[in-house]
């Protein structure tokens, strides 16, 4: 049973996915749509590898049954807490409109200021992940394991 978030004037948002034929959702704008080669985004196996979700409770809140793939939503990028601090000093010493790209190279070097800035971009955006049910329940440090380890294959 596909969860569907949203359907309406042409407009499409799943939540999970049970089925190979919901990869290709007719819909004239998907948002945040299933992955269209069937892989997990994390582990990277094949929904026709997976066990599909038990009941409510197995493993997530809420009722998955039968789903092989589930939308969440996670950082964009790992934590890093000196990225944290340098974000937190960046606003104490420059003005909230300018770019501050410039004062992180300019404090910590181009390769280190670049690395810091984005570090702390990536974290504090969110974005969609198509996670299966060993997956979905990975913390965020597990998490971003995984996928550089399924990256590195």
């Amino acid at each position: 049973m596909t969860e569907v978030i949203f359907k309406g004037n042409g407009i499409l948002s799943l939540g999970a996915i049970s089925k190979e034929e919901d990869l290709n959702p007719r819909a004239r704008i998907i948002i945040n749509g299933p992955p269209s080669d069937g892989r997990c985004q994390v582990c990277g196996r094949h929904i026709s590898e997976l066990t599909p979700f038990g009941g409510p409770g197995d493993p997530l809140v809420g009722d998955f049954t039968g789903e092989l793939l589930v939308k969440k939503f996670r950082p964009d990028g790992p934590y890093d807490a000196e990225a944290e601090e340098a974000w937190k000093r960046t606003k104490k010493e420059t003005n909230d409109e300018d770019d501050p790209l410039p004062w992180f190279v300019a404090t910590y070097g181009k390769d280190k200021g670049e690395w810091l800035y984005w570090a702390g971009i990536l974290n504090g955006s969110i974005g969609k992940s198509w996670e299966c049910r060993d997956c979905a329940v990975l913390d965020e440090y597990e998490y971003f394991e995984k996928r550089r380890q399924t990256q590195d294959k």
